[in-house]
């Protein structure tokens, strides 16, 4: 610091300057100590005790004695714009604000552009990206998202191990996918070993193509509401007792327990499980459907693929007796996708709970900025939501 020129309740002005006395040539890299000229500027840091503050920066214009270029002096604690400067420890509050604020809100805190701001959004986030692709990633995790409901999705990847987010890739089909896997190379792809995605026939595609060695495991949960959606379908249709419009159209007892048919029998109390069979016992088509459902729910809480298989058979030896036409299209996802859906027993019961909580934080970035329209500013947001690495920008 050299001297206070403003000190107002509102606002603080201080002039610095650097005290070094010799700097190298940008050009020859040669030492030099002779000043050409000085100008002024107007650096804005983080507020004083609730006071706008602002840097006046007294630039030195150097000229070098070895090859005679001129050059302007930097700062590394200075982040020099077109047209607005800031020091570094305004930009990494910033940073850190727009995990929980507007990009309108932190530009009035701090009097930036809003342009300006989503920059340095947009720096810190590719120093973020950069550092993570560069590490070895053995599991992968993909995922997708909407900007805003119904419009517009993209697809997010993560580090199924650490939880870090690798990137957000506009749309979400197999171009897009494979798009990222070119971009990160053949070394890079050839280390991934486990990759688990919904049931979506695009991502499966690209996974073939650039992930031939990697397991492919479809989402336990995903596939849940595959099993689920026989039962739900024959509920629906076994509740109705009354015409389109009359009341009751639904049989009450059944339709209130909706959500209770569909839980896991072993997470039920003793109850609970009395008042489910008094339901179940009204229709004997909902407590066949019911039993598949639970078998099909044994696939994945099996301790072993054996142990799978045998729930599995189970499920076809119930459907067999009673073979309802609402899990056909079951049937038809595990022929299609069985290699994958068992895979999950021998890659160490991994899913995507991990970026399933991911997106639980994106609903929240897309709830504070009202949802978006830009992919490419929604990345760059979504991946400060991500734990992040120790750079700085």
């Amino acid at each position: 610091m050299v001297r206070v020129l403003v000190d107002l309740i509102e606002r603080l002005t201080v002039e610095v300057a650097d005290v070094r006395g010799v700097v190298r040539c940008r050009w020859c890299r040669f030492k030099t100590a002779r000043v050409h000229d000085r100008r002024q500027l107007k650096v804005k840091d983080l507020p004083t005790q609730g006071r706008e503050t602002t840097l006046v920066w007294v630039r030195r214009r150097f000229r070098c004695d070895e090859c005679g270029e001129r050059f302007w002096e930097d700062h590394p604690e200075i982040i020099l714009g077109r047209r607005t400067h800031v020091t570094r420890r305004l930009a990494r509050q910033v940073v850190r604000d727009v995990n929980h604020l507007s990009i309108r809100e932190v530009c009035r805190r701090y009097g930036l552009p809003w342009h300006y701001v989503m920059r340095l959004v947009g720096r810190w986030s590719d120093l973020v990206v950069a550092a993570r692709r560069r590490r070895r990633c053995k599991v992968l995790l993909v995922d997708e998202t909407s900007l805003r409901r119904g419009h517009r999705y993209v697809t997010v990847l993560i580090d199924g191990e650490t939880g870090e987010g690798l990137g957000v890739v506009k749309r979400r089909d197999a171009k897009a996918l494979a798009g990222f896997f070119t971009q990160q190379g053949a070394r890079w792809c050839r280390q991934v070993k486990v990759v688990v995605t919904d049931g979506s026939p695009s991502y499966r595609a690209a996974i073939r193509r650039h992930l031939p060695g990697a397991t492919h495991v479809v989402d336990r949960f995903h596939v849940a509401r595959w099993f689920a959606a026989g039962l739900i379908e024959v509920r629906r249709r076994v509740q109705r007792i009354g015409d389109k419009g009359s009341r009751p159209a639904f049989d009450p007892e059944i339709f209130r327990s909706r959500y209770l048919q569909l839980t896991r029998l072993d997470r039920l109390d003793v109850e609970r499980i009395e008042k489910l069979g008094r339901v179940l016992a009204r229709d004997p088509q909902l407590e066949a459907a019911w039993r598949m459902c639970q078998h099909l729910y044994g696939i994945h809480h099996a301790p072993d693929d054996q142990a799978a298989n045998q729930a599995l058979g189970a499920f076809l030896d119930t459907y067999r007796d009673s073979p309802l036409p609402e899990f056909e299209r079951t049937i038809t996802a595990l022929v299609d996708w069985g290699d994958e859906i068992f895979a999950y027993h021998d890659t160490g019961r991994v899913s995507n709970g991990r970026l399933e909580g991911t997106n639980a934080k994106l609903g929240l970035l897309k709830r504070i900025a009202y949802g978006f329209v830009n992919p490419q500013h929604f990345a760059q947001r979504a991946l400060l939501q991500m734990p992040a690495v120790a750079t700085s920008p």
